[in-house]
Order: C-alpha cells, then structure tokens, then sequence
C-alpha cells in the first residue's frame, strides 16, 4: 500500500497514511485532533537513499533486464590454466 500525506488544517500538522491505491481521494483523519485532513502531494525521496543503498538499487534493477555475462572456462582452456578437472574448477588437484 502507498504512503499518502494530509495537512490538517485545525491543528496545522502534517501526518501521513498508508492507504489503497483506490481510497487515494479520500481525506485522512488526523490523528492528533481527528479533524479531517486532505491529501497534499509532496516530492519522492529519492536523493535522500544512502550512496551505497542506491548503487546497490540500480543495479538490482539493471540485471533484471540485463543480467550479468560470465566466461566459464571448460574443456581444454581450462586443462590449460592449470585446472586438472575442467568440469570443476574449483577442485585442487590431488
């Protein structure tokens, strides 16, 4: 469910509600004066997302549609790179 905020217009606060996609015109009643309060619109915030948090968004998001190709070495390539196993790579030669 969103988060839509409302102003109360009696106690001059703002609050906010998670509501239905489908009550989205409804007015909120504040939970300070139970007066009933409209809906205002505020910005996303999206600049407000940790640096770390936000990288690691985008490319979740990124390899949903783009997933990550890898090179896996098999057969001889691999016996070449020094891989006694091909078909297990990360097996020691013993």
């Amino acid at each position: 469910m969103p988060l839509y905020h409302y102003r109360c217009e009696i106690c001059q606060g703002d609050f906010a509600m998670m509501r239905r996609m489908s009550e989205y015109k409804l007015p909120g009643d504040c939970p300070e004066c139970g007066g009933v309060a409209p809906r205002i619109l505020r910005a996303a915030y999206l600049n407000t997302m940790a640096g770390n948090n936000r990288i690691a968004h985008q490319r979740n998001e990124r390899s949903a549609d783009e997933p990550r190709v890898e090179r896996r070495m098999v057969g001889a390539a691999a016996t070449r790179r020094g891989h006694p196993h091909p078909s297990r790579p990360w097996m020691l030669g013993h």
